[in-house]
């Protein structure tokens, strides 16, 4: 009985240390970057820097490699967040090197030791970003600061992507200290930033159906775009061997840079229903804000319950 209620005991002090560490606040005020960052975005993704008597001022420190990595881990496996909050931190960062090294967003021989430039970790940032879209140099010469013309091809063009996109925004002086080991808080606000990114790829685009026609003459597969007073037409025509059918479009999404699809489930007719025997066409046009498009030319691509229609 004496055993049983030591255990008990035991356990009572182990939980209340970890509604401790899960209940630190951190207290921003009068902080630079006060106006900036999300304090439940800490709390998901930076939750190992919340211990007892941390202070805001402390994440003005460099961060290790591996915790960098192992908030990225996080952002991209949210819908594993229960079992990743069950594992050590030991085997969530060995977790989150297999996975990222896997996703050839970190290097295969790369360590994770050590402390994190600013340059490389903009590069894990853009490398994982671009997993997902696609993000091109509009001006090759566009130089966003001025300590960065010695680097490396690849490094200068890493950090112009990030900042034509909003992901890093520098210094006041016009430099981005490409060598400096990046600090905790910064951290947070450049994965903070991604993860809106990604939000915002993930996203469906609103859109409203303007017309709904069918026909019995058209070209199949045929998808065309127009723009007018702020708006884009998409129009796309879809040939069914009898009359009957039916097409529906249920959500447009995008999922590259200036790429989207347009998801569309087809009802074949009833079996006994009596149809024509000719050739139908349905012709769709869906009106989108152009704002909510990515700048620079765009494509759509058609997903159906039925084989894919692709614009030529």
């Amino acid at each position: 009985m004496k055993r049983n209620a030591a255990l008990i005991l035991i356990m009572a002090l182990f939980l209340s240390s970890i509604t401790a560490f899960g209940d630190v606040e951190l207290n921003f005020k009068g902080h630079w970057a006060e106006s900036i960052v999300d304090k439940q975005f800490i709390e998901n993704h930076f939750k190992y820097l919340l211990k007892e008597g941390t202070k805001a001022s402390d994440l003005d420190n460099s961060i290790d490699k591996k915790y960098f990595l192992l908030s990225l881990y996080t952002i991209l496996n949210e819908h594993q967040k229960e079992d990743i909050d069950k594992n050590s931190e030991k085997t969530n960062i060995e977790n989150a090197a297999r996975y990222l090294r896997n996703r050839l967003i970190l290097e295969k021989d790369g360590s994770i030791e050590g402390e994190l430039t600013r340059k490389e970790a903009v590069k894990y940032v853009v490398k994982t970003l671009e997993l997902s879209r696609e993000i091109q140099l509009a001006d090759t010469s566009f130089m966003p600061f001025k300590d960065i013309l010695g680097l490396s091809d690849e490094y200068r063009n890493y950090i112009i992507k990030a900042s034509m996109i909003g992901i890093v925004k520098g210094y006041g002086d016009s430099t981005f200290r490409p060598e400096d080991s990046i600090t905790a808080i910064e951290s947070i606000i450049i994965l903070q930033r991604l993860k809106g990114e990604i939000d915002e790829i993930n996203k469906n685009i609103p859109f409203r159906i303007v017309e709904e026609k069918w026909t019995t003459t058209g070209k199949d597969n045929l998808i065309t775009t127009k723009q007018s007073s702020g708006k884009v037409l998409v129009t796309f025509t879809k040939e069914f061997p009898t009359s009957g059918y039916n097409l529906t479009v249920n959500r447009v999404e995008r999922y590259s840079y200036g790429k989207y699809k347009i998801y569309v489930s087809i009802k074949t007719p009833a079996p006994n229903a009596i149809v024509l025997q000719i050739m139908s066409y349905k012709n769709t046009t869906i009106e989108i804000d152009r704002k909510l498009l990515d700048s620079g030319s765009y494509t759509f691509e058609i997903v159906s319950s039925k084989p894919e229609l692709k614009s030529k």
